[in-house]
């Protein structure tokens, strides 16, 4: 009976917090199985392979800058990386649909400190503010261009950092960028109405935990 009482107090509490506490990182974007993706910092092996580097560096690197999601392609020379943080100016300003482009030019002075061209642009209907630069190689062999896009969302900044080979942002990096997508609050409402469907079944299994324990103990105190 104890055992039986344990096993269901335990399936009932884990089954709480994985329903009750699901969360993502407030955004989604399609990546191609070919990347290495990361979103965790104790989850950097790959992506860190493919770059040549240390884990534990791209683990410090996560958690020292906010990072969301690191991703890198087969050949280490493609990548992305997406960091996600409140601040006072998202905090003020909630989402870039209150502002207008002029406004939204004034992130590039706030997040971007190197590049050469810098613009607003829109996607999914967002605005983004949009910085790209060059990065010389040492060897002279291999230019970077470095795109960023920025914006906010529910209160947050998101900075969507991108790397690819030559000069101009890469038609691989134009695509993958264009399913970035913010979860709107309509989304998050979506998702807490259908956690909210299993409150009953869990009520059903509470009471059947809590029951199960009275009846152990009643019968133990009858018997004396």
């Amino acid at each position: 009976m104890k055992k039986a009482i344990l096993i269901l107090s335990v399936f009932f509490l884990s089954f709480l917090i994985l329903t009750g506490f699901k969360g993502g990182n407030g955004f989604d974007i399609e990546i191609g199985n070919d990347y290495a993706v990361a979103t965790e910092a104790d989850k950097v092996d790959t992506v860190a392979a493919r770059l040549n580097t240390d884990a534990a560096k791209v683990a410090s690197y996560f958690k020292e800058n906010a990072v969301s999601l690191i991703a890198v392609s087969a050949d280490g020379g493609t990548q992305i990386r997406i960091s996600r943080f409140s601040d006072n100016f998202s905090s003020s300003v909630y989402d870039t649909e209150n502002l207008t482009d002029e406004q939204v030019s004034e992130m590039i002075s706030l997040y971007s400190s190197s590049y050469d061209t810098a613009t607003v642009i829109e996607s999914g209907g967002r605005k983004f503010a949009k910085t790209t630069g060059i990065i010389k190689e040492k060897d002279g062999k291999v230019d970077y261009t470095v795109t960023q896009y920025v914006t906010v969302g529910g209160g947050r900044t998101y900075i969507i950092t991108c790397y690819n080979p030559g000069q101009g942002t890469s038609k691989e990096i134009e695509d993958i960028f264009s399913t970035f997508t913010v979860e709107s609050m309509t989304a998050r409402i979506d998702g807490f109405e259908t956690r909210k469907n299993w409150i009953i079944p869990l009520i059903i299994v509470a009471c059947g935990v809590i029951g199960l324990s009275v009846y152990g103990l009643c019968k133990r105190l009858f018997e004396k």
